[in-house]
């Protein structure tokens, strides 16, 4: 049978949130359940456990029926995994337990992407992990203003650059042929992380095979910053700016660690790892005081990227509006630039959320 379409869903969710609403929840709870029912049955997993879950909320004191609804839906997975998806990602299958791996498949949103169709855009923050079930898909970097092939995604690939931790793309990714991607998003990510405690660290690992875009641009001498970018080491302070403009009057601490004409990146210890997140897109005004003349830039955060992660030490990359003059940036830098490619602050000018994607962000 079908799962239930996305309008009847809807439909039916609301009925039992009139019940709820008439304190008939016996009524509601039973309805609840046969939706959760036929949804496993058809195949949509994700939906059973989300309701499955309101069920608790719903009619808590319906044991009977929670039980039966978490063994039809265990059921329902046991039996929903495609031997060809397992025979893709049999190192993956390998990496994880059978729990695992069978919770990550049915987190996994499935897209089919015809040939030339942009799947993500540089620029965007798309926060998907790709998995390339079929098909190949080009890598593509703006290098000084001309594109550039870095790598082929096969089947049996990934690549995601803004999943595992906060960071616009800094590449886009093009279908060469028709594809099949499965899409994990950070939302169901953050799920499996909760629900299995290692998760993240086998699937980082796994995906470090791929994780090579750095690598390959120096391979090949390909380099994309527009700027130099020049070694610092000077005390700031930053404020966030709102949407309109106004500057918040909290001021926070951080350590100048590179600039250029283009961004600069700054260390600050960050406890609680998900509040990397709070600070990722927003606007910050940067202050520093060198040699008696004060400086200020200002612009949006592209990444936030682990220095140190035992003591909590993370860089937040900062994309200036516009490129700012050599006598801004000059009295403030050793004569010596960077040499290193990534992370590129400059990726993050200019629109960052990117449409056109054959693979949308979620609304």
């Amino acid at each position: 049978m079908a799962a239930p379409t996305k309008d009847q869903l809807a439909a039916r969710e609301g009925e039992v949130k009139i019940l709820v609403e008439q304190d008939k929840r016996d009524e509601a709870g039973d309805k609840l359940f046969e939706l959760i029912a036929d949804c496993a049955r058809g195949g949509d997993i994700s939906n059973a456990n989300r309701l499955r879950d309101m069920l608790y909320d719903v009619d808590p004191m319906a044991l009977t029926s929670i039980i039966k609804a978490n063994e039809i839906i265990d059921e329902a997975m046991s039996g929903a995994i495609s031997e060809d998806f397992v025979q893709a990602w049999s190192g993956l299958h390998d990496a994880l337990t059978g729990d695992e791996f069978m919770a990550l498949y049915h987190s996994l949103e499935k897209h089919e992407v015809g040939g030339g169709k942009t799947v993500v855009k540089a620029g965007s923050r798309l926060d998907a992990l790709f998995f390339v079930n079929k098909g190949n898909l080009s890598v593509i970097c703006d290098c000084i203003g001309k594109d550039a092939e870095v790598k082929t995604l096969e089947p049996g690939t990934m690549i995601g650059e803004n999943c595992f931790q906060p960071s616009v793309w800094t590449v886009s990714v093009v279908a060469i042929t028709p594809v099949e991607l499965f899409v994990l998003r950070k939302k169901q990510l953050l799920a499996l992380v909760e629900k299995f405690p290692g998760f993240e660290n086998k699937l980082t690992g796994f995906y470090g095979q791929f994780d090579d875009i750095a690598r390959l641009l120096q391979e090949k001498e390909l380099k994309r910053r527009r700027h130099e970018r020049f070694r610092v080491d000077h005390k700031i302070v930053f404020q966030v700016v709102a949407k309109d403009g106004a500057v918040d009057k909290r001021t926070f601490r951080g350590e100048l660690d590179s600039i250029s004409r283009g961004g600069l990146a700054f260390l600050m210890r960050i406890v609680k790892r998900e509040n990397r997140w709070q600070l990722f897109g927003r606007r910050l005004l940067v202050s520093l005081k060198f040699e008696g003349t004060q400086y200020q830039f200002q612009g949006a955060v592209v990444a936030v990227t682990v220095q140190d992660l035992q003591n909590h030490d993370y860089a937040i990359h900062l994309a200036f509006d516009e490129p700012v003059s050599e006598d801004r940036v000059k009295p403030l830098v050793p004569p010596e630039p960077v040499e290193d490619e990534l992370p590129s602050e400059e990726e993050g000018r200019g629109d960052n959320e990117s449409t056109g994607h054959a693979v949308e962000d979620e609304g």
